[in-house]
């Protein structure tokens, strides 16, 4: 009777923090890439899709989310192109920008590529510049 009661109890202290690890996942950052100003989605609670395809010259707009807050006041986006005629791997670097961070959970921008190709967007906090906090793919082609 006592080894059921301790098991019983054990039980219930143990149960509600393993069934925490199963069910308390961590929400991790996103990026939506889009060739529409997010904030007007947001506004009028159109949902936000992510986009891979744009064409040149057109506005590429991002919102990059962290649910925990980013870390600092500052972020840094890269963009890099892949490319098999680039002199340093296969990339080659369009952008490398560090902008101030007014909300602590998400930032909006935009910007404009002239080439067609396929290009990555990276996202990294001031403070560690070797660990992005997300990324993604796109791909920019001719009208």
């Amino acid at each position: 009777m006592i080894r059921v009661f301790i098991l019983l109890l054990l039980t219930v202290l143990l149960a509600p923090s393993s069934f925490g690890f199963f069910w308390n996942k961590k929400e991790k950052p996103s990026l939506f890439l889009s060739p529409n100003d997010p904030r007007a989605e947001i506004a009028y609670e159109l949902p936000l899709v992510n986009h891979a395809v744009f064409k040149k010259l057109d506005r590429i707009y991002f919102l990059v989310y962290v649910p925990e807050g980013f870390k600092s006041d500052y972020i840094k986006y890269q963009i890099v192109k892949q490319d098999d005629k680039a002199h340093v791997g296969g990339y080659t670097r369009i952008r490398n920008k560090t902008c101030r961070v007014s909300d602590k959970n998400y930032y909006i921008d935009y910007f404009v590529i002239q080439e067609a190709g396929k290009y990555i967007i990276q996202i990294f906090d001031i403070e560690n510049l070797h660990q992005w906090i997300t990324f993604g793919h796109f791909r920019v082609v001719d009208e």
